[in-house]
């Protein structure tokens, strides 16, 4: 009887560990930064009394995005996710949906409006630090704030 059970443990931990090797498992853990956005971290600098903080959470192929901005100089005029280095101008990749508030000079970016599903390309550019917030308003229509999202993935 004892060395049923012997065999039977056996082979349930052999069958066990054969399963754990031969399934593909992704397991892929969520990472979040935070990304401080201000007009100095333009190239040139713009003159601003405006600021923000966003967090950008990397999980699953996909980046999403939250937080809040304010006192711009101009109206607000629109949020983007942007390609390019620290200090390069850039190319629009994806526009954030804001909720502006009431002066229009400031916005809130909530998490669940802001998912972004990324390609190899993409998450090739998020590893590589190649990806910025650009806060727009009327009177810096190339951007008032920035904010360059630190390496992910």
């Amino acid at each position: 009887m004892e060395a049923k059970k012997t065999t039977a443990l056996t082979v349930f931990t052999l069958s066990s560990l054969i399963t754990l090797f031969l399934i593909p498992v992704s397991i892929q853990a969520q990472q979040s930064r935070g990304v401080i956005l201000a007009g100095y971290n333009h190239q040139p600098p713009v003159r601003t009394s405006g600021s923000g903080f966003v967090t950008v959470t990397y999980q699953k192929d996909t980046l999403r995005v939250k937080g809040e901005f304010s006192d711009l100089k101009g109206f607000y005029r629109g949020a983007y996710i942007m390609v390019g280095e620290k200090g390069e101008a850039g190319n629009m990749l994806f526009r954030l949906k804001v909720e502006a508030n009431e002066e229009r000079t400031g916005g809130v970016i909530k998490a669940r409006d802001n998912l972004f599903p990324l390609s190899d390309i993409q998450k090739n550019l998020l590893k590589k630090g190649d990806l910025f917030i650009n806060i727009s308003s009327t009177q810096h229509t190339r951007g008032e704030l920035r904010g360059q999202i630190p390496p992910l993935g």
